[in-house]
């Protein structure tokens, strides 16, 4: 993220945070964090984890949506952890609007997230294999923008269907774009991207 992002260090809003993982990593890198998830008993683990590894990051259980912080309160915005394929384009779009509310002028939008249209193009229709899951492409939604995969954990003879929200990059410049980030793109591997927007 450091190569990427012209904010190093200020105060950070990480959306997402789950258990906290991406939240340290950004209090490792200088800044000063607070992390949201909408799930209770994700907030609650990374608040335990903050304290038994002595991190100053605070946890708060919050809507991106709807963010609870004043105007222009942050430097950083950050989605990390490749959180796009749970969100359809309009609660990005939402979470975007609230992020340039509650960032300061020439703050960053960092978003971290898979080119789920190129992994189609280039055969994401095969089986893959992570243990413990067998999983393959059920169907494309092309009206919806949704993917459905299917996974097999063959050693406990169970199966689940997961629909993902398919994202590209030219859709989350779009939206920053749209919202007046100036907006700059980086792929990190074949399918791995980092888009950035600075707010004016």
């Amino acid at each position: 993220m450091r190569a990427f992002s012209p904010i190093k260090s200020g105060k950070a809003l990480d959306i997402g945070c789950g258990i906290g993982i991406s939240t340290f990593a950004l209090e490792e890198l200088g800044f000063e964090v607070v992390g949201i998830d909408v799930q209770e008993e994700l907030v609650e683990k990374a608040k335990d984890i903050a304290k038994e590894l002595e991190f100053k990051a605070e946890f708060r259980v919050m809507d991106a949506k709807k963010l609870d912080f004043p105007d222009e309160s942050f430097d950083l915005v950050a989605l990390l952890g490749n959180p796009l394929p749970h969100l359809s384009v309009y609660d990005f779009d939402d979470i975007v609007q609230e992020a340039v509310r509650v960032l300061k002028p020439h703050g960053v939008i960092f978003v971290d997230y898979a080119d789920w249209v190129k992994l189609l193009h280039d055969g994401y229709k095969h089986v893959l294999v992570e243990e413990p899951f067998i999983q393959f492409h059920v169907s494309l939604n092309t009206v919806k923008g949704q993917v459905e995969r299917l996974f097999i954990n063959l050693e406990k003879g169970y199966s689940f269907r997961v629909k993902i929200n398919v994202w590209s990059p030219w859709i989350v410049e779009f939206i920053l774009r749209k919202a007046g980030f100036d907006v700059k793109t980086h792929y990190l591997g074949t399918f791995s991207v980092v888009t950035v927007g600075v707010k004016p």
